[in-house]
């Protein structure tokens, strides 16, 4: 086959704009580096050398916004506000929107890694930026939650998703993944009032998915704390919003499958949990919970049998996994075996001290084999970690439950 001249200059070009972006690549990695090394000093009481980073930082990648209200404050640390002053004004007059994106930029992170300073910068910010700019609201959100003020940050957010979002993404992204990372931190700590958390993890996703839609990490977000809230109906949207998103890959993504069964364990829609948990199987074979969710499914349609061998799958594929012994345990239990299952859910509560509803299903297989004492303690403790968030998961177990937790409730007065 004959190259023309066309494919060589084609050819030409690609390797041309592969150059380039290698080398914006090696650019952005070192002006990184010095900036992180500056903010590091600043923060670590050595303005003097942290503004020597930063300069050199400035010098690699100018178009870096974050730097100049970094520098700027690091002037002012080392009592040099005349040009503090004179970098900001310049800055203005030459790029407004490069030093807007810098004060946002810079909030955010100080922000995100809760610090007392990004208040004061998210209020720099909003002095300057228009009202209808999003910004405005998500750092206020994230100002606080800083600040421990968790109904304002619950209005901020909520705020800020009725503010169209016309900022591009290169200005928005440093903010959105503050607010990711905060989700993820709330998401990940289980404390007292976990119904508030998780939706104040909830509202900093949302709010990062309407800065930077394409990012599918942030849709996943959504879905987990949706999932976590037992909100079936909510997640469908977000689920075929992530699906979009990612494409033909979604049919492989094993963690959108446990999440978007679990989805359809809390609606009732067990013909879909099935689907989905069996095709999670298939794609991690060394998973125990998709074979282990595969299990609440047939103790749902009061398959004992069915339930047994897949929670036996579970333990076989993760023998340590506590959800996995969780599950065996509430089949051993459904079949009457019920020193076994008492045994089998004091495993589980053990290998996850944390996970208050393991420590209620355990309360009520206790008092399932006549242990009344044992259960009414067990319950105490896992209704004071867990509170309102772990009985509204009990949707996704048998509907017995509910109704066996509630006679325990009554004994524990």
């Amino acid at each position: 086959m004959s190259v023309t001249a066309g494919d060589q200059a084609a050819t030409a070009l690609d390797e041309a704009a592969i150059g380039r972006w290698r080398d914006r690549i090696r650019q952005t990695t070192f002006a990184n580096y010095h900036f992180e090394m500056g903010i590091a000093l600043l923060m670590g009481g050595d303005a003097q050398a942290a503004l020597g980073a930063l300069q050199r930082a400035v010098e690699i990648q100018p178009d870096l916004a974050i730097l100049y209200p970094l520098l700027a404050w690091t002037e002012e640390r080392l009592g040099q506000a005349e040009a503090a002053r004179q970098r900001q004004a310049d800055l203005q007059a030459r790029a407004p929107a490069l030093w807007l994106d810098g004060c946002a930029n810079l909030s955010a992170r100080l922000l995100k890694d809760g610090k007392a300073e990004g208040v004061a910068w998210a209020r720099r910010f909003v002095e300057l930026a228009p009202a209808t700019d999003i910004r405005v609201s998500a750092l206020a959100g994230l100002a606080a939650h800083v600040e421990g003020r968790i109904p304002d940050a619950l209005a901020a957010w909520a705020h800020a998703l009725t503010v169209a979002s016309d900022i591009p993404a290169s200005s928005a992204d440093d903010l959105a993944s503050a607010l990711a990372d905060v989700s993820n931190t709330l998401f990940a700590q289980w404390r007292d009032d976990q119904v508030r958390r998780t939706e104040l993890a909830l509202a900093a996703a949302r709010v990062a998915s309407r800065l930077v839609p394409t990012r599918p990490d942030l849709r996943f977000q959504i879905i987990r704390c949706l999932v976590r809230l037992v909100r079936p109906q909510e997640a469908v949207p977000e689920i075929e919003g992530y699906v979009a998103l990612v494409g033909a890959g979604a049919a492989d993504d094993k963690n959108l499958l446990l999440q978007w069964g679990m989805r359809d364990l809390a609606a009732g829609d067990l013909a879909a949990a099935e689907e989905h948990f069996s095709r999670c199987a298939q794609v991690d074979t060394g998973w125990a919970l998709p074979e282990s969710h595969r299990a609440l499914v047939a103790l749902r349609r009061g398959d004992t049998a069915q339930a047994a061998a897949h929670a036996q799958a579970g333990c076989t594929r993760e023998p340590r996994n506590y959800f996995a012994n969780q599950c065996r345990g509430l089949v051993e239990f459904e079949a009457g075996a019920l020193a076994e299952a008492v045994a089998s859910l004091k495993q589980a509560s053990a290998q996850a001290p944390n996970q208050p509803l393991a420590k209620l299903l355990l309360a009520m297989v206790l008092d399932g084999a006549g242990q009344a004492a044992e259960a009414v303690a067990a319950y105490r403790e896992a209704d004071a970690e867990g509170g309102a968030l772990m009985h509204r998961q009990l949707a996704l177990y048998p509907p017995a439950y509910q109704d066996r937790v509630a006679a325990l409730a009554r004994k524990a007065g």
